[in-house]
C-alpha cells in the first residue's frame, strides 16, 4: 500500500501542482470533517468514468476522479495543461469532499439502500456535514409512495430533491459562494 507521501509525489509528477493540492485538500478534509478515518487512495485528475459528473469514487481500488474541467484549460486545445492558478479551489474541494462521503461509506461498510446517493449513510452524512458548514438543510430518504396509482419518489416538504442529494455540498451553497475569492 502507498503511503500519502508517496500518493502525493506521485500525484504532483502526473498533475503538477493540482495534483499536490488535491492530495493537501484530501488530507485537510480527512482530519477536519472525517476525523482523520478515510484511507488514502490515488485521486487521478481526467474523465470521469462516465463522464457526466464532475467526480468519481471507485471503492474497489479507493480512488477518486476528479473531472479535469475542474480547471480551465490552457490552449492550444491539443495541449491539457493543468495550472493551479485555474483551478476553482472551492468548487474542487466540494467535489472532492463529495467523493470522500463516497469513500467514508465505503471503507465503514459500506451502503444498503437504492442508489449510493439515497440512502441512510449517505443522507447522515450529508446532514452531519451540512451542520458543521452551517448549511440550513436536511436530507432524508426519498422513498416511493403509490400516489394515484402508481409509485413516484416523494421528497418531503423542505428536504433536499434527489437531484440535491447527488450534487451535495455544492448544491447547497450559496448562489455567489464558488466566485468569491475568500
Amino acid at each position: 500500500m502507498d503511503t500519502f507521501a508517496e500518493l502525493k509525489e506521485a500525484g504532483k509528477k502526473r498533475f503538477g501542482e493540482v495534483g499536490a493540492w488535491a492530495f493537501d485538500e484530501w488530507k485537510k478534509l480527512n482530519k477536519t470533517i472525517f476525523t482523520g478515518e478515510n484511507s488514502v487512495g490515488p485521486i487521478l485528475w481526467g474523465l470521469t468514468p462516465d463522464n457526466r459528473s464532475m467526480g468519481y469514487y471507485s471503492g474497489t481500488e479507493n480512488l477518486i476522479y476528479l473531472h479535469k474541467t475542474l480547471v480551465r484549460p490552457r490552449y492550444p486545445k491539443f495541449i491539457l495543461k493543468l495550472d493551479i492558478s485555474d483551478l476553482n479551489r472551492k468548487l474542487a474541494g466540494d467535489v472532492l469532499l463529495h467523493e470522500m462521503i463516497h469513500q467514508r461509506i465505503h471503507q465503514t461498510g459500506g451502503w444498503v439502500g437504492e442508489t449510493s446517493h439515497n440512502n441512510e449513510r449517505f443522507v447522515g452524512e450529508t446532514n452531519r456535514i451540512a451542520k458543521l458548514f452551517g448549511l440550513n438543510i436536511i436530507a432524508k430518504v426519498i422513498k416511493s409512495k403509490n400516489v394515484e396509482g402508481k409509485l413516484r419518489k416523494v421528497v418531503k416538504p423542505g428536504c433536499l430533491t434527489y437531484k440535491e442529494l447527488y450534487e451535495f455540498p455544492y448544491s447547497s451553497r450559496p448562489d455567489d459562494f464558488y466566485h468569491s475569492k475568500s
